[in-house]
């Protein structure tokens, strides 16, 4: 068939990494294939043009008070070029305000629209699924819960295992990592992953740090390395630390070894982890990282917030495996204080505890469950037999794949 069009909008950092990837795959399926997107570096290094990059929809977020302008200006950008471009299909990736919005504009406009990693219905404002319904025209899901809910609604939908695997580098060597960051080897390594977002760090680092205390009297080896992420520049991110750490009755600098753009190498090395829920915790399980998870907001929002909740859980970990019995502690709201953590990690000291073999049975069930042999290729053959001509259009014909 002759070299299809493609335009992709992948609105952050981690969507631009799922589009390269995918772009990749539509070339090696289809390398006469032409692409088209407003991304960022992986998607520009690939060279593919770019429409507009994305790091400035990242700063603003959609719902933010300056982000509505821009984004508004930007889907009107979008659809001035695709008049000229004529995709045969736009792929929204991730960035759900943004793409949602985008969708009911494309599918006015007669567009094929496919949605690779679409918003949490699952979790939180489950009215999206309506918009899906009409905007959407197949869903590319990368949880195998998520298929069954699309099918309720009669949305298509392929399941298509999930990008972290495959994505995710394999874990350093932990003596060569150890001696790169003044560690031992020999002794606990304790993971401290409190988000890369700010509201998280003013919620979730001063209860990590008043616990370390408390954890380094029963275990008096452990070694506490706290992950700065990359989106957190060091005059946001060291006062609060010192203020935590002094606020917690501490002298001198605080305990921990600070790592910037290091969570996977941590992840791969470290014997336990104390995070904020989200995708480090499923990242950690990949990992086989015994864990515990955290979850705080304003008090109002998360008064509204759980009463927009669909599951029982918070964390991926306890949700791809057992709700009703959760094999990772979540921590919410008050029970985010320094007892609670200490509490809950301790008997995760212990590889050989029964909290700790629950987990790793749990994180061997996730490992199977998300692995279908190429996230990235399966997106690709997808689309591209989505849009072979067909009399049955949202048949995939590929046994590898479960589609409606």
């Amino acid at each position: 068939m002759p070299g299809k069009r493609i335009f992709m909008i992948a609105g952050d950092f981690s969507g631009d990494i799922h589009a390269a990837k995918v772009a990749q795959a539509l070339q090696a399926e289809q390398p006469d294939v032409v692409i088209e997107a407003v991304g960022g570096p992986h998607l520009k290094a690939l060279g593919i043009p770019l429409l507009s990059d994305q790091s400035r929809m990242g700063r603003v977020g959609f719902g933010a008070v300056l982000g509505a302008p821009y984004h508004f200006w930007l889907g009107q950008k979008i659809l001035g070029r695709l008049q000229d471009f004529q995709p045969d299909a736009v792929l929204l990736i991730d960035y759900g305000g943004f793409n949602l919005y985008m969708a009911a504009k494309l599918k006015k406009r007669g567009y094929r629209v496919f949605y690779f990693i679409p918003p949490q219905v699952w979790a939180t404002r489950p009215g999206r699924i309506r918009k899906i319904k009409a905007s959407v025209d197949h869903v590319f899901c990368i949880f195998p819960f998520e298929k069954d809910l699309y099918e309720s609604h009669g949305i298509p939908v392929t399941y298509v295992g999930h990008p972290l695997i495959g994505e995710l580098p394999p874990a350093p060597d932990r003596v060569t990592f150890c001696q790169e960051y003044g560690l031992r080897p020999e002794d606990p390594i304790v993971a401290l992953m409190p988000g890369s977002r700010k509201l998280e760090i003013d919620y979730l680092l001063p209860a990590i740090i008043a616990s370390l205390p408390l954890l380094q009297q029963q275990q008096p080896t452990a070694q506490f390395v706290l992950a700065q992420a990359g989106s957190l520049s060091d005059d946001f991110f060291i006062p609060r630390l010192t203020a935590a750490w002094h606020s917690a009755g501490g002298q001198g600098s605080p305990p921990v070894t600070l790592l910037k753009n290091q969570n996977h190498a941590l992840l791969g090395v470290a014997d336990l982890m104390i995070a904020a829920s989200g995708t480090v915790t499923l990242e950690g399980a990949l990992y086989n990282t015994p864990m515990i998870l955290m979850y705080k907001l304003h008090p109002l929002i998360y008064q509204i917030a759980i009463r927009l909740m669909q599951l029982p859980c918070m964390g991926l970990p306890n949700i791809l495996t057992d709700m009703e019995r959760p094999i990772v502690p979540e921590l919410w709201q008050d029970r985010v204080n320094p007892d609670s953590i200490s509490q809950a990690a301790l008997p995760l000291f212990d590889p050989q505890s029964e909290p700790v073999q629950r987990q790793l049975a749990g994180f061997a069930q996730i490992r199977q469950s998300l692995n279908t042999g190429g996230t990235p290729r399966n997106v690709a053959q997808g689309i591209l037999n989505l849009l072979q001509p067909s009399p049955h259009p949202h048949a995939l014909g590929n046994p590898l794949l479960s589609a409606t």
